[in-house]
């Protein structure tokens, strides 16, 4: 069924020239690709140059930006030559060459999209504090890639010759339509189940246990929950593929397809890039532990870092604790989050008295400097008596509550 104002021209194709979309297709796509790399290059600044600590996930995303760009000059050469606009409003020498960057377009975007899950998946990953969840990440992310393998070869292999789909001359022998939109139908439902997948349900209850202040789990959580909008843009989409090709208005049928693939795709590149931003994010408006200074003695606190404050009341209080914070702790949540974002420091220091603490390895070091707050209470010692008896005689026995403040530096 055509459009209103749609007619069908001497070479049988729809025509409107009033109508073009075009403009619309490549201002919608082009601002959110350049919102995701200004993101994916503040985030590559932070691991690069702050953290110094590039991982796996920087890598996907790398490439996952890359293959965005590639294909927003795919969808921008598409519009020059036609996309946006009827069929038999396009002048018939750019007809082929709009029909073959449609097609493009699409393995680009579906590549794209599996690979900024992957490194979201990766993300994860570096923060996963159980095994239970490290392999169930993986099993996702190895999903995500045998489906996709497949969904691209659906693709390039839908005709027996896939110049067929822009040039005329070659005979069609291609699937139906009704099975390609089971496909279609098949690939957005993986990609709306993974996404709530990889955006809620992994990580809000992984997050909720994790080793760190209340805020920096929310904001956690919040950053990577943003990627709900990509299923969001995933679901948007499907309506649009209700109406796909029933015309033969291939280029004009595809412009809402286009857009919301650019926006699910980008919208992921964003929201996985958020959690990596945290660093800078704290250099600049401070963190909810609050803004600290060490100095070399005196307790008092004079060298830039983040401060917060542990109470330990025994020794083997203190021992625990200094355990948990160790490097050596290769299942703390805290440690690895803690890697996620953090150099290695290795100097410990007291306000009033050097004290040995375990040598770490890892990201970050804690600097006591101060330990104060101590109470006495009256018992019976017993005393050395000279004679055949002994005795007791009152006595102190001091119990000591010893308030740590240290610094954990951030590059």
């Amino acid at each position: 069924m055509l459009n209103s104002g749609v007619v069908i021209n001497e070479f049988g194709l729809p025509s409107n020239p009033a109508e073009d979309d075009g403009p619309r297709i490549l201002g919608a796509t082009l601002a959110i690709t350049i919102l995701a790399l200004i993101t994916y290059s503040t985030r590559l600044y932070v691991r690069l140059v702050m953290v110094r600590n590039v991982g796996l996930d920087d890598y996907f995303m790398s490439f996952a930006m890359a293959m965005c760009v590639a294909g927003q000059g795919v969808i921008w050469g598409s519009i020059v030559y036609g996309a946006g606009r009827h069929m038999g409003d396009i002048p018939l020498e750019h007809l082929p060459t709009g029909l073959k960057l449609n097609f493009i377009s699409q393995p680009i975007y579906l590549i794209a999209i599996c690979v900024t899950k992957l490194a979201v998946g990766a993300t994860l990953l570096r923060i996963a504090s159980t095994k239970f969840y490290r392999h169930l990440i993986l099993g996702i992310m190895g999903f995500m890639s045998f489906y996709t393998i497949g969904c691209f070869f659906t693709v390039v292999l839908q005709c027996t010759d896939i110049r067929a789909l822009w040039d005329q001359s070659i005979p069609q022998n291609c699937w139906s339509q009704s099975t390609l939109k089971g496909l279609s139908y098949t690939n957005v439902t993986l990609n709306i189940l993974t996404d709530l997948l990889l955006a809620l349900v992994i990580p809000i209850p992984m997050l909720w246990h994790l080793n760190v202040n209340r805020r920096t789990r929310f904001s956690l959580i919040f950053a990577l929950s943003l990627g709900a909008f990509a299923c969001a843009a995933a679901f948007i989409k499907v309506g649009f593929l209700v109406n796909y090709g029933k015309t033969g208005d291939w280029l004009w049928d595809s412009r809402d397809i286009s857009i919301w693939t650019v926006m699910e795709c980008n919208t992921g590149i964003i929201a996985g890039s958020l959690p990596a931003l945290r660093p800078l994010f704290k250099k600049i408006l401070g963190t909810s532990l609050g803004y600290g200074k060490a100095s070399s003695g005196g307790g008092k606190i004079t060298g830039s870092g983040y401060f917060r404050q542990d109470t330990l009341q025994s020794k083997s209080r203190t021992k625990s604790v200094l355990k948990s914070k160790s490097a050596n702790d290769d299942t703390s949540s805290e440690r690895a989050f803690n890697f996620y974002e953090l150099n290695d420091t290795k100097n410990h220091t007291t306000g009033t008295a050097v004290e040995k603490f375990p040598a770490q390895t890892g990201p970050t070091s804690f600097f006591a400097v101060d330990a104060r707050s101590s109470d006495e209470s009256i018992d019976k010692l017993p005393a050395a008596a000279s004679g055949p008896s002994r005795g007791t005689t009152p006595g102190i026995t001091k119990t000591t509550t010893t308030t740590v403040d240290y610094i954990s530096r951030e590059v």
